[in-house]
């Protein structure tokens, strides 16, 4: 019996020991300095919306003097992500800390698939998930442009309407694949919703028709570009249609 108590009691004693280390461990931690701060900007593009500069500046906006020198305990990590995340062309940010207590940011850019330009004169950006961001002065990404003649009543995503829906569909399986990536330089959509698409290279004119059926379209794109112009000649046709059903016209 008396065995039993002796164990009982040393567990409890290690268990209190346990839990006063990882409250003065925690406590010690809290009350580190912040002597560092390391910015991370991925992007595996190659763009530069965002600079370490401007997220610094955002880093230290919510404080009446900078991070640096300031605890680990007073600053809330969680603000300091959502306040990174202000900025359009920041996907997602993460802030945590070091076992030394150096801040340590982490920041993905949003990734621009289009340009579009609507009849407004207007022109943004849509990234990869369908969120229209503004033009930014410090880059310009290479990606098609787009041509809207009708009206659109997009806020913040062409995601909202089905036509947008279905255009960011398309944006993204062209963005998905390396070779039409490259290819198509222009996306016009007519008021009836018919999208005609302009070539890097060649001067065809390609009539997409509606925003449907892209593998079969696509497809049979490919098959021209790879056995009908490498025989015609690459400026042979003025344009080629791919909406009859297994068939491709060219004139």
């Amino acid at each position: 019996m008396k065995f039993k108590i002796k164990t009982i009691l040393t567990f409890l004693t290690g268990g209190v020991l346990t839990l006063t280390l990882i409250a003065f461990s925690s406590r010690k931690q809290s009350d580190r300095q912040i002597d560092q701060v390391s910015i991370d900007i991925l992007d595996e593009k190659g763009n530069f919306f965002i600079d370490q500069l401007e997220v610094s500046e955002l880093i230290n906006s919510g404080y009446p003097d900078y991070v640096l020198g300031l605890t680990l305990g007073e600053i809330d990590l969680k603000a300091l992500e959502r306040r990174i995340e202000v900025n359009a062309f920041v996907a997602d940010a993460q802030v945590f800390h070091d076992i030394k207590g150096n801040l340590k940011v982490k920041l993905f850019q949003a990734q621009p698939i289009a340009r579009i330009l609507d009849l407004k004169g207007e022109s943004r950006y849509i990234d990869s998930q369908g969120y229209l961001l503004p033009l930014n002065a410090k880059h310009t990404a290479r990606v098609p442009i787009v041509e809207l003649a009708g009206n659109n009543d997009w806020e913040k995503n062409i995601r909202e309407s089905e036509l947008g829906e279905r255009l960011w569909e398309l944006l993204t399986f062209i963005e998905g694949d390396r070779f039409w990536e490259a290819q198509i330089a222009q996306v016009m959509i007519d008021e009836e919703g018919i999208v005609t698409m302009l070539p890097q290279v060649t001067k065809q004119e390609i009539h997409f028709g509606t925003l449907t059926d892209f593998d079969e379209k696509f497809k049979k794109l490919k098959v021209f570009y790879k056995e009908v112009l490498p025989v015609k000649g690459w400026n042979t046709y003025e344009y080629v249609d791919l909406k009859f059903k297994n068939q491709i016209v060219c004139k």
